[in-house]
């Protein structure tokens, strides 16, 4: 009394088969995931193949051991022109950082469905928790969010998992991927916006290369005869002591803002940004001499002034 029955239920269209076997619950759900997305996709692919007309109808009873479950009519949704890539790609051999690298799922969201769809397809396991989020996380080697829990009631508002009911009241919770969830992970490609920031990155470092001094290198300045730039504190100090190390070695008197950010980042390797050298040339105006370059009134170069180099020789440096 009190027994659950197994039902197993076996059915074949054309070259396509399915078959469960189980609890009544279990096998429903396995024939619902079949016939709304398996099966559509499959007739599709076998239209296209082999030219096969779509007339084929969908089982309308079932064979059973115990008292059958009734299989509902299947209305197969509108299917775009992309096939579901279980059905065309060897998941064995693909790692889930490749796939979800390829699709693009750099969001925690996206991620969290690419994963969950992909070892679904990979190792036939189509229900997860919390737990397996993180066994996923760490095979594809990515972060972990804030809050995992916050991100999966984020999915399920948004329709893309849902609880399994058969498991409900396990903890932590059960979850599936719904039809939705599956379709998105199908449809999800790289966005273009990648290539932009790429191009954009690209661009500036180009511009550095642009800097009159992007031929200099640091055996040619006799450094021995300085004092070591990275054992100064400031920002100030550092780069005083650079513009001086140039001027006195003869390399050169001029320097534009991108020069002095160029000598101090690729021949010196010293942070600086933009902002920390407008700092210096607007507190210490007496230091340098400005002049616009070929009459461009936004384009500025600066060359050091007696007070600027004797700022820089009171930081150790040896007057000969």
């Amino acid at each position: 009394m009190g027994e659950k029955k197994e039902i197993r239920v076996k059915f074949e269209i054309g070259d396509i088969k399915f078959e469960a076997e189980g609890s009544a619950d279990l096998v429903e759900r396995e024939r619902s995931i079949f016939n709304n997305t398996l099966l559509p996709a499959a007739i599709e692919a076998i239209v296209r193949t082999r030219g096969i007309a779509q007339n084929t109808q969908h089982p309308d009873s079932l064979e059973a051991s115990a008292q059958p479950v009734i299989a509902a009519p299947v209305n197969a949704p509108t299917l775009s022109e992309q096939t579901d890539i279980a059905l065309t790609e060897d998941f064995s051999r693909i790692s889930l950082a490749s796939f979800v690298n390829a699709k693009g799922a750099n969001e925690h969201y996206d991620f969290i469905i690419c994963a969950v769809y992909y070892n679904e397809k990979r190792n036939g396991i189509s229900t997860f928790s919390s737990a397996t989020l993180k066994e996923l996380y760490s095979d594809a080697k990515r972060p972990l969010p804030g809050n995992l829990s916050m991100s999966l009631s984020e999915l399920v508002k948004k329709g893309l998992i849902m609880e399994d009911f058969s498991a409900k009241g396990a903890s932590p919770k059960v979850y599936i991927l719904t039809s939705e969830g599956e379709n998105a992970v199908i449809k999800m490609q790289p966005t273009a916006s990648k290539e932009k920031k790429t191009t954009s990155k690209t661009r500036k470092q180009r511009q550095k290369t642009e800097s009159l001094y992007a031929q200099i290198s640091c055996d040619e300045l006799n450094l021995s005869k300085y004092p070591e730039v990275k054992l100064l504190k400031s920002f100030k100090e550092k780069m005083m002591l650079i513009l001086y190390i140039v001027t006195n070695e003869g390399k050169g008197e001029w320097f534009t803002m991108a020069d002095v950010i160029f000598l101090m980042t690729d021949i010196f390797g010293e942070a600086a940004t933009s902002s920390q050298v407008n700092g210096v040339f607007r507190r210490e105006k007496r230091w340098f001499k400005s002049e616009n370059i070929d009459g461009n009134n936004k384009l500025v170069h600066r060359k050091l002034l007696n007070e600027g180099k004797s700022y820089a020789q009171s930081l150790g440096i040896a007057i000969e």
